[in-house]
């Protein structure tokens, strides 16, 4: 017994120093290299400097995300750019789709589908088989590869951080101590996707919470409420997050105000008016008129009024995107411009959503997350945080989607399901080590 535990214990060394060689891969990152060497157990904040405690995790691989377009495509610059125009047209359908999925109207919500997309295209480099045909269905596209080159031109003509606005995004993947990444898909998701790799023991508070820093330090602390909400369970073998954040002044400013009331779904709010007046298009659509506003980035917010017998459940159904991208009847006119200030946000699981939409093997025990982690792993949860929020000097906006995978159980594919509702009085108790702390019935609930 005495040899056998030495042997272990032998063993257990060998596959720390696996682990910890592993965790300190830089790839290509020269700087990365030298930031290992002399913190080997702290991880340096890879995008901003070290902004937050990343003491919990340690960097596999370290993304690149200041490199332009200009960079990147060269004297195809101008070509790119407008595949991009052409890639967006096309993704239209998705885009429209997804946001009726999300946002009903019958509550105050904002999503953002870009961020949702970048998740998207990096689960889908990370699946194969039915798994990843499903994600290039859902998007449009033929094969990864065409995702890949997609994805990277919307990431390449978006990011932007300079005097007139900040559009940032950011990609990574946190993998567990117990699941290695294999190296080819990890340097895809690192050159074609700008995504960072930590890794890291999901049953440690710390690494959670260098998580948590993370995703703050993306979205500029506008997420932290619910940042501090989400929870990874400790079973978790890997979670893809991908960011945005967005800050942008008017064009032309806002210069007046006035007091009104603004009557919503609950009744009539007293609220202060944002207003400017200006020579612009109206444009007429099915139930709404629209109008459009230019934001100092040459980026655009588009304001889709309801007609008075309409809701804005109604016009959400109006494939807007599309409308947005068509030829559309307008009026010149002399527009006085009324706005009131609001701050809008969404916080929910959209797994199910997304199921709906189309991508379904990636939550079986069929799914295949074969090109980054060996084994059967399943996608087990995925979170949408968003916030948005408009004033007089301009507007800002953050969003984050997370994606969970878990470790596949055989052994509950065979079990038969059982529907266990408490629909009618019932019995509870609560026991600790057979003493019981509390006992009682239910018979009814108030």
């Amino acid at each position: 017994m005495k040899i056998i535990r030495i042997i272990a214990l032998f063993l257990a060394a060998l596959t720390v120093l696996s682990l910890t060689l592993s965790c300190a891969k830089t790839g290509e990152a020269n700087e990365t290299e030298e930031i290992t060497k002399k913190e080997p157990e702290v991880t340096a904040e890879p995008f901003k400097g070290e902004t937050g405690n990343y003491s919990g995790a340690k960097f596999q691989s370290v993304a690149n995300t200041k490199v332009t377009a200009y960079e990147v495509y060269g004297e195809d610059n101008d070509k790119h750019f407008q595949k991009y125009l052409q890639d967006a047209q096309t993704l239209d359908g998705f885009f429209d789709k997804l946001t009726q999925k999300l946002i009903d109207g019958e509550k105050s919500a904002v999503v953002s589908p870009v961020n949702i997309y970048m998740a998207l295209s990096l689960l889908a480099e990370c699946t194969d088989g039915d798994s990843r045909k499903e994600i290039l269905d859902v998007l449009g596209v033929s094969s990864v590869e065409q995702l890949r080159e997609q994805a990277k031109r919307i990431w390449l003509f978006n990011n932007q951080d300079d005097e007139s606005g900040r559009t940032l995004m950011a990609n990574s993947i946190w993998l567990s101590y117990g699941s290695p990444a294999k190296d080819p898909c990890v340097n895809i998701l690192k050159n074609d996707h700008y995504a960072s790799v930590f890794c890291g023991d999901f049953f440690d508070d710390n690494y959670i919470l260098a998580l948590k820093q993370w995703l703050s330090d993306q979205t500029n602390g506008l997420l932290d409420s619910q940042i501090g909400e989400l929870f990874v369970p400790p079973e978790t073998t890997a979670v893809l997050a991908s960011t945005i954040y967005y800050k942008s002044g008017w064009n032309e400013d806002y210069n007046n105000k006035y007091t009104g009331k603004f009557n919503g779904k609950a009744g009539q709010q007293n609220c202060e008016f944002n207003t400017k007046s200006s020579a612009s298009n109206v444009y007429f659509g099915d139930g709404f008129t629209a109008y459009h506003d230019a934001l100092s980035d040459g980026n655009t917010v588009w304001f889709f009024l309801p007609d008075e017998n309409k809701t804005a459940a109604e016009i959400l159904n109006k494939d807007l995107l599309t409308y947005i991208n068509s030829d559309k009847e307008s009026k010149f006119y002399d527009v006085t411009v009324s706005m009131p200030d609001f701050d809008v946000s969404y916080n929910e699981s959209i797994i199910d959503k997304l199921a709906e939409l189309g991508i379904k093997t990636c939550m079986t025990g069929s799914a295949d997350f074969s090109p980054l982690l060996d084994g059967d792993h399943y996608l087990d949860e995925v979170i949408h945080a968003a916030r948005f929020k408009a004033d007089k000097d301009g507007v800002e906006g953050a969003a984050y989607t997370v994606m969970m995978l878990d470790e596949c159980a055989d052994y509950y594919e065979d079990l038969q399901k059982y529907d266990f509702t408490l629909d009618r009085p019932f019995v509870f108790a609560v026991v600790r080590g057979g003493v019981p702390l509390f006992f009682g019935c239910v018979n009814d609930l108030q």
